[in-house]
């Protein structure tokens, strides 16, 4: 009776002992394969960054991302050997190039569309100098980014990019049209005069694409360079978030802050921490939507003379300084002051400070910005 216990006994033991290991061999090989998963995904996004797709290396093969441009390839073909359609309009000017206006026929009717036009020199130029192949390098992967990003998303508060077309000295970047041009500029002109509702309309859209790109696009988008500027007004003067050149893309496996070699952005609009450390996160983005929700109700942009002659030097300092003062409504737009839409310009002004905090962690998401913007009454 007692050996016949005692080998129940054993057998209870290696039972018990068979089920520890197996469990335990379980668990070691689900890690083994997570690792190995993510360390092809690392590979893979570095590959990505360092390999581009076959329609960025092989020459003259243009990457149509619109219907409405499948069925206009003699456009296509037309930009391909420099002859266009019809007399294009320059519509503006920056570093890398040009942009035009142009018009498509689609389903009977005339389609305005924006074509931008990226100079290069010859890739396979002798006498291009470490300057020169530096702007050149910088200038290609800006224009990666743009088809990486912008080609496949679509969301109404986003600029669509309906074409790619490169050529031996230039890439040409088929935009759709927005007739208003750019926030900055509507705003400097004055000649379109934006009353509050449409102002916090466009609040609203550019909040909206924000989430977008943070929480809803996979993987997460970080715009980098966030600003009145690249925020363009279609007919109904509904927000457009254009401009993905120095935008980061963020895979599902990080969690944190996404490093660079310099810093990207424009004065005014860049979060403190990314000049620190050269790290940023979608809340530096939230940052610079703080300020643009300033120049919005104050009708003041972060470079103007005026802040120099104040003791804050710079807009955000100024508008938490005249928030606190004893007429918080002097930060508003004089042209906006006597509409009747004080109250919830101020509760705007509130979202900007929490959106400029020097903290990022105590900075909404774009999430909760979209969300306490759209509680405000109208």
């Amino acid at each position: 009776m007692a050996e016949l216990l005692s080998d129940h006994r054993l057998w209870i033991s290696a039972a018990i002992s068979f089920s520890i290991c197996s469990a335990l061999g379980t668990f070691i090989f689900i890690i083994w394969r997570l690792a190995i998963g993510h360390c092809c995904q690392i590979k893979s996004n570095e590959e990505l960054a360092n390999n581009p797709p076959v329609f960025l290396t092989k020459k003259n093969t243009p990457t149509i991302f619109s219907p409405m441009l499948r069925s206009n390839l003699s456009f296509i073909d037309k930009l391909r050997r420099n002859d266009f359609p019809s007399p294009l309009q320059v519509i503006g000017r920056g570093g890398c190039g040009e942009v035009y206006k142009a018009e498509l026929l689609f389903s009977g009717q005339k389609i305005p569309i924006a074509v931008k036009k990226v100079l290069q020199p010859p890739l396979d130029a002798t006498n291009l100098s470490e300057v020169q192949n530096r702007l050149l390098h910088f200038q290609m992967k800006q224009i990666r980014s743009e088809i990486f990003t912008v080609g496949q998303m679509r969301h109404p508060n986003l600029l669509r990019l309906l074409a790619y077309v490169p050529q031996p000295d230039c890439h040409y970047l088929v935009y759709e049209f927005m007739h208003h041009g750019s926030l900055h500029d509507v705003l400097k002109r004055g000649d379109l005069e934006l009353d509050w509702p449409t102002r916090y309309r466009i609040a609203l859209g550019i909040a909206a694409g924000l989430e977008y790109l943070h929480d809803v696009h996979r993987p997460r988008i970080i715009h980098r360079d966030l600003k009145p500027a690249n925020i363009l007004l279609d007919d109904g003067l509904n927000a457009r978030i254009t401009d993905f050149g120095l935008a980061k893309v963020v895979p599902d496996f990080i969690s944190g802050s996404v490093s660079s070699n310099n810093i990207a952005g424009t004065v005014g609009y860049i979060a403190p921490e990314y000049c620190q450390t050269l790290s940023c996160t979608a809340k530096c983005d939230i940052y610079s939507f703080g300020v643009i929700l300033a120049v919005l109700v104050t009708g003041k942009f972060p470079n103007d003379e005026f802040f120099q002659m104040t003791d804050e030097m710079c807009i955000v300092g100024w508008v938490t300084s005249v928030l606190q003062s004893d007429d918080p409504k002097m930060a508003i737009d004089p042209n906006l002051v006597g509409c009747g839409f004080e109250e919830q310009m101020l509760l705007v002004l509130k979202i900007a400070c929490f959106c400029t905090y020097d903290d990022p962690s105590e900075r909404p998401s774009s999430k909760d910005v979209r969300c306490m913007l759209s509680q405000i009454k109208h």
